[in-house]
């Protein structure tokens, strides 16, 4: 077993006990401990990331001097989410910022519902980047020490696209006790949802390890990785089969983590691909 091989087992195995001990003593999303698991979840792989690289004398290049790439990474899963929304357009009905308004009624009162759509989408997209940029952030860092830091440290012989597969990969599964037993991300669809989630880590890691590389910091890749959490969950709730974020029949459809989205990400995948061009096998001999 090298190196990559052992990190992932030892991360998913940890992080699995962790779920199993949850999942026994409360097994729900609603609960209110359900926010101190999902941080100490996502915190494993970092803490194991950095107990392997200590041991390894391997340095994790957290931080690093902020450049253009850095605000890349906070605006590009803004736009990802909101590119998605298009193209789920044939795939649902599009009922726009409704079902918020409703939610905002109830517990604000319908003054408070009152804000036009377009001072409400503005709202909205400065949340999500100022929540990506803060307690997002933390919560994802946990994950980035792992995915975007030692993993990629040990898998970059492979070649950018390969270590963005087998991460893809490993991350998404990852998730599986998450997406099956607690419905996350796809409540309606648990079973296929577990490759859903697969499909989209994986379709997710190319950017991320670009991103990665041109910021020079593993903080750039949580960055995107605390916005994106912040700003999927718009690009659901703008369609009609989405009233119950726990009960969904579209999850595999719309938004950034549905068809919808999958399409958005193989396009930019696409157009990452003119950046950095397959390796070419060297077949000299």
């Amino acid at each position: 077993m090298n190196q990559a091989d052992r990190a992932a087992t030892v991360t998913i195995v940890a992080s699995w006990l962790l779920f199993a001990f949850y999942y026994v003593k409360v097994g729900t999303l609603k609960s209110p401990w359900f926010p101190i698991f999902s941080l100490l979840y996502m915190w494993i792989p970092g803490l194991v990331a950095l107990v392997l690289a200590r041991r390894d004398g391997l340095r994790l290049q957290i931080w690093g001097r902020p450049n253009r790439w850095w605000l890349i990474a906070w605006v590009l899963p803004v736009f990802f989410s909101l590119a998605s929304i298009v193209t789920s357009l044939p795939l649902d009905g599009y009922v726009g910022l409704a079902q918020l308004k409703a939610q905002i009624a109830f517990r604000a009162g319908t003054e408070a519902a009152s804000l036009p759509s377009l001072a409400l989408w503005v709202v909205l997209v400065i949340q999500m980047l100022l929540v990506g940029a803060t307690v997002n952030l933390f919560f994802a860092l946990g994950e980035e020490l792992m995915w975007r830091g030692y993993l990629w440290e040990r898998t970059r012989e492979l070649g950018f696209w390969p270590a963005s597969l087998y991460i893809g990969v490993v991350w998404g599964a990852w998730h599986a006790p998450l997406v099956y037993l607690l419905g996350w991300n796809y409540p309606g669809h648990r079973f296929l949802g577990v490759f859903f989630m697969v499909i989209f880590t994986t379709l997710l890691t190319p950017w991320m390890l670009f991103l990665r590389e041109r910021g020079g910091a593993i903080l750039v890749p949580a960055l995107f990785h605390g916005t994106l959490n912040a700003a999927a969950a718009v690009s659901i709730t703008v369609f009609a089969g989405s009233s119950d974020i726990l009960s969904r029949n579209n999850d595999l459809l719309v938004g950034l983590i549905g068809l919808g989205g999958f399409v958005v990400l193989a396009l930019a995948n696409l157009y990452l691909r003119r950046l950095v061009p397959p390796e070419v096998p060297d077949v000299a001999g």
